[in-house]
């Protein structure tokens, strides 16, 4: 398969020409149609419609469409070169602020977020090319923070050396666990009000291997006293709230 950008980039220009040129509808909505069977099939299930949303200029149903058409099924000419229902005239603007779902906020696919607040910065970072999964961190200055509750196969902690970032520790994670969720994440680094300390978030067309500005394994620290703490219990008070 070829690189996701180019996918997508492909995707939006057949898609452009397909509700332009009524006369080369067909022919581009079968390319499109073929492009989009190519990363519906490498996608996780449950994960297509969200994909959608934040990559490509194509409604879901318009999506459909034209997956009919690479498949050679009948689709009125009128309906592959409508401009109705496409994503274009209902595209969300650049800046996203997340979503709030079941009253715990989580970014939106695609997306990329800054928050600040009591001296730190906290971001997240889409780790994959489908923008679906994130990486979460911390920088911070001041008291180093315990790892106490915190489980080191999911989290780093650290000293900063790069001389052009001003905090002295970080803490973060490549993995945020499916049952705390991104919020509850930032939750456990210190955050606290997700609608006033945010400062940036936007959609970006791409994924990074490892969270801003993560130190290298020589900076990383595992206790107060050289040994890891493995206990759960932050994770442990999160589920007694929610009731589990």
């Amino acid at each position: 398969m070829l690189p996701i950008e180019t996918i997508i980039t492909q995707i939006n220009s057949h898609h452009q020409l397909a509700t332009k040129q009524a006369k080369d509808a067909v022919t581009n909505a079968k390319a499109a149609g073929l492009l989009l069977l190519q990363v519906k099939a490498s996608m996780p299930h449950g994960k297509w419609t969200d994909w959608l949303k934040a990559n490509v200029e194509v409604s879901d149903r318009q999506a459909q469409r034209y997956m009919a058409a690479a498949q050679g099924k009948t689709v009125p000419l009128r309906e592959l070169a409508g401009k109705s229902d496409t994503v274009s005239v209902l595209k969300k603007p650049n800046r996203s602020t997340g979503v709030w779902k079941n009253e715990k906020w989580q970014p939106e696919a695609g997306c990329m977020y800054l928050f600040k607040e009591s001296e730190a910065t906290y971001w997240i970072l889409p780790s994959d090319a489908f923008g679906l999964w994130f990486h979460v961190c911390k920088h911070y200055s001041g008291d180093r923070m315990s790892t106490s509750g915190f489980r080191r196969e999911w989290t780093i902690f650290s000293k900063i050396t790069d001389p052009d970032l001003t905090s002295e520790f970080y803490v973060g994670t490549t993995r945020p666990l499916g049952y705390i969720g991104v919020e509850g994440v930032l939750k456990s680094y210190g955050l606290q009000n997700f609608a006033k300390s945010l400062v940036l978030g936007k959609q970006i067309k791409q994924g990074f291997e490892s969270p801003f500005g993560q130190p290298g394994s020589e900076n990383w620290y595992w206790g107060e006293n050289g040994e890891w703490d493995d206990r759960e219990a932050y994770i442990d008070s999160l589920l007694k709230a929610d009731g589990v």
